[in-house]
């Protein structure tokens, strides 16, 4: 009778030891791609949060309105910020700070490369002042308790101030030192610029910014006065 032989296969460590290896190169390599695609990931969201930061703190924008304006030859974005309000409070008299409360408002305008001729858009800015209940002064004056100026600027950091006179619905506003305008007691719609043609050559494109300063005197009496304001780009059209 013949006996089964079973041979059995002998152990090898060195094999044993190469496939260890071959896997935890494999996990090596994988915890070393994690880590890579974390680090994208984080400096990625970094670099996002800094763009819509940096977009924010220069449009200053809140509870605004963004109008978009498309035609065959260009487009143009408005940004507004809103209307803005403040009632003056005792840390704000006693405090360090100026008093100065900065809006920002743009347009920008696109035209397209096949356009035969530039673009242009035509738009107002205005300040419309719907709440204001500070001291008013029969002769304007610098020591005003309210007083607000206008800028423009074509990278929103060297900005031009305005000191033309400025129109509202029954009464004409002349600059005082600094292009300050007394605004106390009023309350009215100013007409900052109107009729303005901001220009682009085909395949350019332009932003302008406009920003309106309201400055409040740091004064006992002005506690709890307040003041509600709009300023904005209006869009008056294309040509």
């Amino acid at each position: 009778m013949n006996k089964k032989v079973v041979k059995q296969k002998k152990y090898d460590d060195n094999e044993d030891a190469t496939i260890k290896e071959v896997a935890y190169y494999q996990n090596s390599s994988q915890i070393v791609l994690l880590v890579v695609l974390i680090l994208l990931f984080g400096f990625t969201l970094f670099c996002s949060l800094v763009y819509i930061g940096r977009y924010y703190k220069n449009i200053n924008y809140k509870n605004g309105e963004i109008v978009e304006i498309n035609n065959a030859k260009n487009d143009a974005v408005i940004v507004s910020m809103g209307k803005f309000s403040h009632k003056i409070t005792a840390d704000d008299i006693t405090n360090d700070k100026e008093l100065i409360y900065e809006n920002i408002a743009s347009i920008s305008l696109s035209t397209k490369k096949d356009s035969t001729s530039d673009g242009n858009v035509f738009f107002d800015v205005r300040y419309n002042i719907s709440k204001n209940n500070f001291n008013y002064n029969n002769i304007a004056t610098n020591d005003s308790d309210l007083l607000v100026r206008f800028a423009y600027s074509y990278d929103n950091e060297n900005w031009t101030y305005i000191s033309n006179a400025i129109s509202t619905t029954n009464s004409t506003l002349l600059p005082l030192m600094g292009n300050y305008f007394d605004i106390a007691g009023i309350t009215n719609n100013l007409k900052v610029l109107t009729d303005y043609n901001l220009s682009v050559k085909p395949g350019d494109n332009k932003k302008m910014y406009w920003k309106s300063e309201t400055y409040v005197n740091k004064n006992s009496r002005n506690l709890n006065k307040e003041f509600e304001i709009e300023f904005k780009i209006e869009y008056k059209g294309n040509a």
